[in-house]
């Protein structure tokens, strides 16, 4: 049988919550590509279309915090499965919604079920595999996602090009529902003590702080920036999120224990991470439908194109993971800053130029960019705090980088409304720049 010996039953798992991350990673991809042709379909408007990405994106980031302790509350298998099926449903509507504005909606209850859903995979994982294979076992969860990261604007060209947009969608049900019934199979829970109660006011204050605000710099090119409307929804929501930021300072038991952010390593780890997910957003959007309105390429074409990103990705974190432990983390997270901002200014100076061939470097160097960030930056966030906090620092990082991905694409939006390609750009080149020199000063020693 399949599942005769404790140590197939647990690779077994290892290989279907790994497909989770798969799941949310090829979202990150898949979409862009796809993006040109879903406005056309509806008529939507480019602000209007980058909500179909930003709606998964923002639920996501606005939940991820509460997946786990919802588990811990209501049982691991059981919210698990949950959100693993509002994540197929909502996949479902995406794939048969008659209009842009449904789309939207099924899009950010999807990002509800993955903000469930991927926090658990890690748990699973942790609380599975002993420490002498933990780190093997996350290894190769992480390989999975980079090759499902890797392919997604590949898959998300060809169907875009052979089937239909709509099947960037309809895949993802087949995937879950095999991995909710090996899942089931597999699993063996744990004692472990029952969670603490939810901070239901905190996650209402960055809810719509987040929502106020990216809405905001979304809207802002089809309202005007003079309008009383966004001004009012920009104010709004840096005074929810400060709110925030002070109510959870004062809590026992926060959403977010922002005290953490005291310490400056703790700090620019979780500010790394949040840039690294924003740059994701020019790059798998932004490019996407640059090779398709400017260089005026097919779908899949600007799929192979966009492809470059991540495909040096998976032989740099391999690279990246055998120096990691003996490399000063301020220099590994230098060299990827470093990389991050040549691939900006590289996009940024080709732009004009309209060809795919001198583009194509910058997406390579970008690609190579990404262990270099992730990696020495998780680790770095673990040595800074005590270990009865690592579950709660890696939560914390976790919603940085999600929330980096919207904020990306917020940001990004809006520079776009304002002066094109070479904006966004020029927009992420600064940003980076600035990221970097905060990180070579708070990692000094490190």
């Amino acid at each position: 049988m399949l599942f005769a010996n404790e140590t197939s039953r647990r690779w077994w798992l290892l290989g279907a919550v790994s497909c989770v991350l798969g799941l949310v990673l090829l979202d990150e991809t898949v979409v862009g590509i796809a993006l040109p042709t879903i406005q056309e379909t509806f008529g939507l408007s480019d602000s209007a279309g980058h909500w179909v990405v930003n709606a998964y994106l923002l639920s996501f980031a606005c939940l991820v915090a509460v997946g786990g302790k919802l588990a811990d509350l209501f049982g691991m298998l059981r919210v698990f499965l949950i959100g693993l099926t509002l994540f197929a449903l909502c996949s479902i509507a995406c794939g048969f919604a008659p209009t842009g504005e449904i789309l939207i909606v099924a899009r950010a209850l999807q990002g509800v079920g993955a903000a469930i859903i991927f926090p658990i995979f890690l748990a699973m994982i942790t609380m599975t595999f002993p420490k002498d294979v933990r780190g093997g076992a996350l290894a190769t969860s992480s390989a999975v996602g980079t090759i499902f990261l890797a392919l997604g604007p590949l898959v998300g060209g060809l169907f875009t090009d052979l089937l239909s947009w709509r099947w960037i969608f309809w895949i993802n049900p087949f995937v879950a529902v095999a991995v909710g019934v090996i899942v089931t199979i597999t699993w063996r829970d744990v004692d472990r003590p029952r969670g603490e109660r939810i901070d239901w006011l905190g996650l209402v204050l960055i809810a719509s702080g987040m929502c106020f605000a990216i809405f905001a710099l979304m809207e802002a090119d089809s309202w005007g920036w003079n309008s009383p409307v966004i001004w009012t929804c920009l104010i709004a929501g840096v005074a929810l999120l400060g709110l925030f930021f002070r109510v959870e300072s004062r809590l026992d038991v926060p959403l977010i224990e922002v005290r953490l952010f005291s310490s400056p390593v703790f700090t620019a780890s979780n500010l790394t991470l949040f840039m690294t997910q924003y740059a994701k957003m020019p790059l798998f959007v932004f490019v996407a439908l640059y090779a398709q309105t400017e260089l005026k390429l097919t779908p899949l074409w600007a799929g192979v194109l966009v492809m470059l990103a991540p495909v040096l990705t998976p032989p740099a974190s391999a690279f990246c993971g055998r120096i990691a432990d003996r490399t000063p983390k301020r220099r590994l997270v230098t060299c990827g800053l470093t990389l991050l901002l040549v691939s900006s200014i590289w996009l940024l100076v080709t732009e004009p130029m309209k060809n795919a061939l001198l583009f194509a470097p910058g997406l390579v160097i970008a690609g190579l960019s990404f262990p270099f960030l992730f990696t020495p930056t998780r680790a770095a966030i673990a040595e800074a705090l005590p270990e009865c906090k690592h579950g709660q620092g890696g939560g914390i990082a976790m919603t940085s980088q999600i929330i980096g991905g919207t904020v990306g694409l917020a940001a990004s939006s809006a520079a776009y409304a304002l002066g094109g390609y070479q904006a966004v750009f020029a927009l992420t080149a600064f940003l980076t720049a600035a990221v970097m020199a905060h990180a070579m000063f708070a990692f000094r020693g490190v």
